[in-house]
């Protein structure tokens, strides 16, 4: 049997094999888990694009398409619902004011009630101001600060 031609690590250059070596690899990986509803959806979404695999497929959706952040400042929003439970307090304390009228025009007659509320018209007056002022603010600050 002749051994010359045998490659025995003498005078052969040795021959890289396989694919070569990507410049930009992909490492990383994640994962997604779908229902039957959105993964139908997800399917028939991925034929229509025309791509050959799904990761790259995923991987242009996600990084091609607008993605909107929304930040949500904490003390806007406490207080908007400090703002908002004004509003609460508008509404018994009208409440109070005209179940307090009924009782006094039951008792007394409706002459000694108008009397009697006379006393507080001015401040219910002051009441109503500041009630717009509060719900003016409450609109500025909602279109400012919260997210719409």
């Amino acid at each position: 049997m002749n051994m010359e031609h045998v490659n025995n690590g003498a005078g052969w250059l040795k021959k890289k094999r396989g694919r070569k070596p990507k410049a930009d690899k992909q490492i990383y990986r994640l994962m997604i888990r779908l229902n039957n509803k959105d993964n139908e959806r997800f399917l028939s979404l991925f034929h229509k694009s025309g791509h050959k695999s799904k990761s790259r497929f995923i991987a242009d959706c996600v990084l091609n398409n607008p993605v909107n952040i929304v930040s949500i400042d904490k003390s806007a929003m406490d207080f908007a619902m400090l703002l908002s439970q004004f509003f609460a307090q508008f509404r018994a304390i009208k409440t109070n004011y005209n179940q307090a009228f009924q009782v006094l025009i039951r008792n007394l007659g409706e002459e000694k009630a108008r009397l009697m509320m006379n006393i507080i018209e001015k401040p219910t007056l002051d009441f109503i101001l500041l009630k717009s002022q509060i719900e003016d603010l409450y609109t500025q600050i909602r279109e400012r600060c919260l997210p719409k």
